[in-house]
């Protein structure tokens, strides 16, 4: 299945946009949705972005899990590290570790075509 038809992706980018819409536009608080909605969906939206990249430059159909892991731990630690550093607004949060692990399992099962099926 491609990506930019797949009903997980489209939803997770959905889930952001209305989260969004909510806590910024119309100015109401989930907690617990504000803290840890946008990390766990941040990683499924931004591999699907990938994903997409690379079968349209490279025809490949699915990332690896190194990749999945490599990639969703790098953008861990450029969202926990280096942008509270770079501004103060983002708040560094170690239970938001869990959430990206939520994601990144979310893209690999239910994103990531037949990748699953590869390794078993």
């Amino acid at each position: 299945m491609k990506t930019l038809t797949n009903p997980a992706w489209l939803a997770t980018i959905f889930l952001f946009l209305m989260h969004q819409a909510v806590q910024y536009g119309f100015n109401y608080s989930v907690p617990l949705a504000d803290d840890y909605l946008d990390p766990f969906l941040a990683i499924p939206i931004l591999l699907g972005a990938l994903l997409i990249e690379r079968r349209w430059l490279f025809g490949r159909p699915w990332l690896t899990m190194s990749e999945v892991i490599i990639i969703t731990l790098t953008l861990a630690y450029v969202f926990e590290f280096f942008f509270p550093h770079w501004q103060p607004r983002f708040i560094s949060d170690p239970y938001d570790f869990v959430a990206y692990g939520f994601g990144a399992l979310y893209f690999w099962w239910l994103i990531n075509p037949k990748a699953g099926e590869k390794i078993l």
